[in-house]
């Protein structure tokens, strides 16, 4: 090769190219992985994750309460923008290290396609965290790992209240 000190820069980029990297909010309550060519979006009140028609949202919410309430509370705002919203399952489970609870829901979102949503929640001390992750139900397959991997890594660090 000509340029061997380019060629060496070049394999070097390489590896940055297919990173993940690690997303904190800006007032440092938690931080989460981000899958490779998944761009962020911030959104009142927190940030989405979007590839695709894939997204992974995560919204703080203020007040006490279990983590089963909130899920319920968030899942009760979705019927009227998703025609044939239904939930499949729902349970326990540790969402950022902490008690949180899931459920999964089908119907056709605002895009008009028939789509996956989950929704996890926590809840530490006065603050609630929650992540809503969807896909449409006939590509979910494809983007499930890296939904799964924004799921895996969230976690509380603290930061301003």
């Amino acid at each position: 090769m000509r340029h061997p000190f380019l060629a060496a820069l070049i394999l070097a980029a390489v590896p940055l190219v297919h990173a993940q990297t690690t997303y904190t909010d800006p007032d440092g309550r938690y931080a989460l992985q981000v899958p490779p060519g998944w761009r962020v979006e911030a959104q009142s009140g927190g940030v989405s994750f979007l590839k695709g028609p894939a997204y992974a949202s995560v919204m703080k919410v203020s007040g006490r309460g279990a983590p089963k309430g909130l899920v319920e509370a968030i899942g009760q705002k979705f019927p009227s923008q998703w025609p044939r919203f239904a939930g499949t399952s729902s349970g326990d489970a540790l969402f950022g290290g902490k008690p949180g609870a899931y459920a999964w829901f089908t119907g056709v979102n605002p895009r008009g396609t028939e789509a996956v949503l989950k929704i996890v929640a926590t809840v530490d001390g006065e603050t609630g965290y929650v992540l809503m992750i969807s896909a449409p139900r006939s590509d979910f397959a494809t983007y499930k790992g890296d939904l799964e991997q924004i799921e895996a890594s969230f976690r509380v660090t603290g930061g301003r209240q």
